[in-house]
């Protein structure tokens, strides 16, 4: 009997259709399991929600994804299973965490495990500057650094954003989305794969996640580790493709567009880092410091400030790809502008809020009593 091989168009959505289902299906029995064994997400002084949550959505969104992956991506992709092996590796290191504390230091060397994994045994690895600064092809020992480096940022700038309701899965299929797109565009139908499994079993799991009610469930670190992770790998590759390979368009910015599809976990880990190194906290303890906690302060609710940073994300991503054509210095600067200021009026709004809260009408006692002799 011939071996049937599923390619092009029909194996994306084979991948895309297969996450979701998985997903879908998979997450009611973690959250019975969990709820079973006490396992919830309880309370804490820089969490948000009041009571008891099940954690370990992250088990559902992994088993979807690396099951539509792998169904879809056959022959494709050099260097398939150490991709696969840092996934499992990141998603037991999240468990870990999500299960009983893990030291933020062994977090670490757990990503850079992960990290050195397929930088040293695949081609994902920058090993162009696009001309930035001068720079284009750079030595191969720099390009580890820089790979590992920019893996441990973005797999650590996803896990900060996952605050809110819907927030990390948003942002998820909205990266997703634009490097699918980019790669199916651009023929590169293996990382066109990967990218709709993730994007499967995100929306699969999104359903669950802005629930409210008994269905409830949170990613925990064992989600967003992996999909941190994922979307370092699909920002590296599209960085490569567009620097050595055959993009849909040729791209004078690809580091600044790859920022922009970026720009949500990779902003605010920026700002919440600059705070706390100038208010001399440890940038490895948590606050309550992020864009997503300011959007509830203003009045939001986690569904509406889930949805309008998304909106913001697909807006930015837009224009960068429309200016593509400033250069890589100056579309990075107008990107940090623009959140800059989009910050600066958040921040009014919060004030404006808050004071009006915390404002008090003193009314006059106008009260008389009257003296009968």
């Amino acid at each position: 009997m011939p071996e049937i091989v599923i390619t092009g168009l029909p194996a994306i959505i084979v991948a895309f259709a297969s996450a979701l289902i998985i997903t879908w299906y998979y997450i009611p029995k973690v959250i019975t399991v969990v709820k079973q064994r006490h396992l919830e997400d309880k309370p804490g002084f820089h969490k948000i929600h009041k009571g008891d949550v099940p954690t370990l959505g992250g088990i559902g969104i992994f088993g979807g994804f690396i099951f539509g992956f792998l169904i879809g991506v056959n022959g494709y992709m050099p260097g398939l299973s150490y991709f696969t092996a840092a996934v499992v590796f990141l998603l037991f290191v999240g468990i870990k965490d999500d299960l009983v504390y893990l030291n933020p230091k062994k977090k670490f060397w757990g990503e850079l495990g992960a990290s050195v994994l397929v930088a040293v045994f695949t081609n994902i690895h920058i090993t162009h500057f696009h001309g930035f600064l001068g720079i284009t092809d750079i030595a191969v020992a720099t390009s580890y650094i820089v790979t590992l480096i920019l893996m441990i940022i973005i797999i650590n700038a996803v896990n900060l954003i996952d605050g809110i309701d819907g927030l990390a899965a948003s942002v998820g299929i909205v990266a997703s989305l634009a490097f699918g797109i980019f790669f199916f565009l651009s023929g590169d139908y293996g990382y066109t794969i990967m990218a709709a499994a993730l994007l499967g079993a995100l929306i699969g799991f999104l359903r669950y996640n802005i629930s409210t009610g008994p269905k409830k469930i949170f990613m925990g670190d064992s989600g967003s580790l992996v999909i941190g992770f994922t979307l370092a790998v699909f920002a590296i590759h599209f960085n490569e493709l567009v620097a050595n390979g055959n993009p849909v368009t040729r791209l004078e910015s690809a580091p600044s567009i790859a920022i922009a599809i970026l720009i949500i976990p990779l902003y605010d880990t920026l700002r919440v880092t600059v705070l706390r190194l100038r208010a001399g906290k440890s940038i490895f303890v948590g606050d309550k410091r992020h864009i997503h906690h300011m959007m509830l302060r203003a009045g939001f609710s986690h569904r509406q400030a889930t949805r309008y940073i998304s909106l913001f994300n697909v807006v930015m991503i837009a224009l960068a790809f429309l200016l593509d054509g400033l250069g890589i210095l100056l579309l990075g600067l107008l990107l940090l502008a623009i959140c800059l200021v989009a910050t600066q009026v958040l921040m009014m709004t919060v004030k404006k809020r808050e004071s009006a809260e915390t404002t008090v009408v003193k009314v006059p006692d106008v009260t008389k009593v009257t003296q009968v002799s």
